[in-house]
């Protein structure tokens, strides 16, 4: 699939990581790729992961990527594995190209889009002359996005790979079996909201059911009102608790409105969920 851009537009490369804003990783990322890929734009998705959640990654690169100019090279580094045998890689999937380890943080990009192309980063061309054992972000997968940027191609990187060989997260992807669906929270967002691995998309009968109900197994907690907005109109008599709805990712989300839901209900990342619908 052709990914080139129009002349006029400088290469994008977008930045995904756990690093936080506090140190220099970063920007030391970014200076390694402004020396290789002049006049590249540099935006950043997020560097607020929770640190070594691949999981929490890989949940928010796949509901963003899309909004992103065809051609855009995400560059993805949640690596608790950093300096052991597994693989650096970059992928041409869809009409994107996505440069991390392969730890499972493309789990749902593999899910979602067609892999046209894998390689892993093996040519020493195309990482700094010296790498480390603890900040491949800097030494490997930054000069890889930044060589890309100014068009070398992915074959030229490293040998390809199955797209079998690619590591996927267990449990991850939502599953459902006739009524019932299973699936874990793997997002508390900035309010306190629980985003779930569920796709809108997965239970088209959400909202027209008689009934729906989600339930925290380990926890005893069960959800059952439903809702499209956050806010209650004035006329509404529904009691101020927890409630579900389709966030703008189009996941199905708990909340409390004007409430934090995860300290509320004492849910965390990476609880398992249970939803039914009576039809």
């Amino acid at each position: 699939m052709d990914i080139s851009r129009a002349n006029d537009v400088a290469p994008v490369i977008a930045l995904l990581t756990d690093f936080g804003v506090e140190d220099g990783y970063v920007g030391v990322m970014k200076g390694v790729m402004s020396g290789i890929a002049h006049g590249a734009q540099f935006l950043d998705l997020t560097h607020h992961i929770a640190p070594q959640q691949v999981t929490q990654g890989a949940w928010l690169l796949s509901t963003h990527y899309r909004y992103f100019p065809k051609g855009t090279i995400f560059l993805c580094v949640v690596d608790p594995g950093v300096g052991s045998e597994r693989r650096a890689v970059a992928l041409h999937a869809g009409e994107w190209l996505f440069v991390g380890p392969d730890n499972g943080l493309f789990t749902f990009i593999l899910a979602e889009q067609i892999l046209h192309q894998a390689v892993a980063l093996t040519a020493p061309a195309y990482r700094l002359s010296t790498v480390s054992s603890t900040f491949h972000g800097r030494d490997i997968f930054a000069p890889a996005a930044a060589h890309l940027a100014r068009g070398v191609v992915l074959d030229q990187l490293g040998p390809r790979l199955e797209a079998s060989s690619l590591r996927r997260l267990d449990g991850l992807l939502a599953t459902r079996q006739g009524n019932e669906v299973q699936a874990s929270v793997v997002h508390v967002d900035h309010f306190g909201n629980l985003v779930t691995s569920l796709p809108m998309q997965l239970i088209p009968e959400f909202f027209s059911a008689p009934e729906a109900v989600l339930e925290f197994p380990e926890l005893g907690v069960r959800v059952s009102e439903r809702r499209t907005t956050f806010a209650l109109s004035a006329e509404s008599q529904v009691q101020q608790g927890a409630f579900m709805l389709a966030d703008s990712s189009g996941y199905l989300l708990v909340a409390i409105q004007n409430g934090n839901a995860a300290q509320t209900l004492g849910v965390k990342r990476g609880a398992r969920i249970q939803l039914r619908l009576r039809l």
